[in-house]
């Protein structure tokens, strides 16, 4: 298959495009930065970003299927979700359709409760948008969980927490589950998505549980595989909004990125954000190939292999 990406050089791009290869995919890929472009045979690099209607016209020339991944998690401007998130994917939608190859859309499980924070509600609107501007052409859009490993960055603060001995976990009144997804099973829906014949619909995609794992159930298994005892500590939610709060002001005094999102602190104290609506995993005769005690084993091999850990 000829496969558009956005996205690519991000931590679940990289993890796709070793899948795509896996598969003898011709890839294409949209860079922003020609430093940053895949050097890879059987990837070419089409320069540009997802504001540019050329370049994305240019990427899906010709393309069986267009993965888009490509979007902002931590925007300087809440502003940016809007732009990047819901009228960036219209926009690579709309070149898909163009192009008659089947889209692709990366959502994430937060877009289930689109009123939890910014982030959360232009994912939800990034869903309808792609929907209406594929128009006649084929589509899906996976709403991904939380996902994790080697070569992710958002996690290794917990990652160093467990290996200091502290498992933390939301103080809610239930407790809070979520579904965790190994970086390169994630990569392995995508492309199910993208080759398989599911098409119009919005999918949540699991991990290998049938209803997550509890924060508790997530730390000691953590804690196991690096062989630590982690005591458990259930954090209320006003220390952490609080931590979240310097957190922004100090990234704006310095002019930098910011570490943390706003309404990240309500995301982190939903109850529930393990996948279990229209799952993608019945409909498309997928599972995920890596436990979650291996998939941990690996991620912090990588870790500690880049002195992260």
């Amino acid at each position: 298959m000829r496969i558009a990406v956005t996205g690519a050089t991000g931590f679940v791009g990289g993890a796709l495009l070793q899948v795509l290869l896996e598969h003898g995919c011709d890839i294409r890929v949209l860079a922003r930065d020609p430093s940053r472009a895949p050097n890879t045979k059987g990837v070419t690099s089409v320069i540009g970003d997802i504001s540019d209607a050329h370049a994305l016209t240019e990427l899906a020339a010709q393309a069986e299927a267009f993965i888009h991944l490509a979007g902002v998690t931590f925007p300087r401007d809440d502003g940016d979700y809007e732009r990047v998130n819901v009228e960036g994917a219209a926009r690579a939608a709309m070149a898909a359709a163009r192009a008659g190859a089947k889209f692709v859309h990366a959502s994430s499980m937060s877009a289930r409760e689109p009123a939890v924070s910014p982030y959360a509600g232009s994912k939800r609107r990034s869903e309808t948008a792609i929907a209406g501007a594929s128009g006649d052409n084929r589509w899906i859009a996976l709403r991904l969980p939380a996902i994790y490993g080697p070569g992710d960055h958002a996690t290794l603060p917990y990652f160093k927490l467990i290996k200091a001995g502290f498992a933390l976990e939301p103080a809610t009144a239930v407790p809070a589950r979520a579904s965790l997804l190994y970086a390169r099973d994630a990569a392995r829906a995508l492309y199910e998505a993208a080759s398989g014949p599911l098409n119009g619909a919005v999918f949540e995609v699991g991990d290998d549980t049938a209803n997550g794992r509890e924060w508790r159930e997530i730390g000691q298994i953590l804690a196991g595989v690096m062989s630590k005892r982690a005591r458990r500590l259930r954090i209320p939610r006003s220390p952490i909004a609080m931590f979240h709060n310097i957190s922004k002001t100090l990234a704006n005094l310095r002019g930098a990125a910011p570490a943390v999102r706003t309404g990240q602190v309500n995301e982190f104290f939903h109850p529930d954000w393990a996948a279990r609506d229209n799952l993608f995993g019945p409909a498309a005769d997928w599972a995920p190939q890596t436990p979650l005690e291996e998939g941990f084993a690996k991620t912090v091999l990588w870790y500690q292999d880049n002195a992260l850990l």
